[in-house]
Order: structure tokens, then sequence, then C-alpha cells
């Protein structure tokens, strides 16, 4: 992929440990710093990572990684994604849900303002609900 767009265009996403529809990972502590000795080199763009509770892991992922390092520990509140780019465990980490829930996500951040619940069950239902009907903040 990134021969054929450019590596500065090409990212990769890695989920450590993560059992999804069953999954079982036992050599995660081998398998994936071996991943990233490899494809490091190539200069991606990013490596987007949700871990699975394996902050050791994470913490070898951090140092191997060469490029930005996208974080996702979705369900965590805001502190610890800031505590994660203070201490130089992230570049950038992601907000999914919250931003979903809080289409002024900016705006409520900026002002210190309470954020709305995220409600899963709504999530890409494809009408107004869950979508634009979460209240906005009123500054």
């Amino acid at each position: 992929m990134a021969d054929e767009i450019g590596a500065e265009r090409t990212g990769l996403r890695i989920s450590p440990g993560n059992p999804c529809n069953d999954i079982a990972e036992s050599d995660t502590a081998e398998l994936y710093p071996a991943l990233l000795r490899a494809l490091g080199p190539l200069g991606l763009a990013y490596l987007h990572v949700m871990p699975a509770g394996e902050e050791e892991l994470l913490g070898t992922v951090r140092g191997l990684w060469p490029t930005t390092l996208v974080l996702n520990r979705g369900g965590t509140g805001l502190p610890v994604r800031v505590k994660d780019i203070d201490n130089g465990t992230a570049d950038l980490v992601c907000v999914g849900a919250l931003a979903l829930a809080n289409p002024d996500l900016v705006e409520r951040l900026r002002d210190g303002a309470p954020l709305n619940t995220p409600d899963p069950a709504t999530f890409y239902g494809g009408g107004a609900v869950g979508y634009t009907d979460y209240p906005t903040h009123t500054g």
C-alpha cells in the first residue's frame, strides 16, 4: 500500500490482545515488537493502537514506533487520554464516542463544560436519534 500511495499517506491499526470475535493472542509480547521492527523502516504516517490493557506492551510499542502514534482507549475519560499525551505514550488520542455524543466537543472542552454521555444504542442508526439530538452547549 505504501508503495502505491506513499508511506506518508498510509497508516496501520493494531489491537494487541483484543479478544473480539473470540480472538486469542498468547504471543503479543513477541508478535507485536517483531511486527513493528519490520514496519518501522517503511516510515508510515501513523500507527493506531487499540490496546486491550497490556500496558507493558503499549510501552514497548511506543518505544519501537518511529512516527505518530494514535492511541484509542475507548471507554476512558478525558483525564486518562490527556495523561497519555502528556507522558508521551501517545501523540494523538481518539475521542470517537465522545465526539458522537458531543458534536460541539471542542467548545465544551474549551469552556470546561460537562460532556453528554454517549448512548451506544443510537450510534450510526441512520436517523436523527443519536446524531442530531444530543443537547448542545450554550456557553
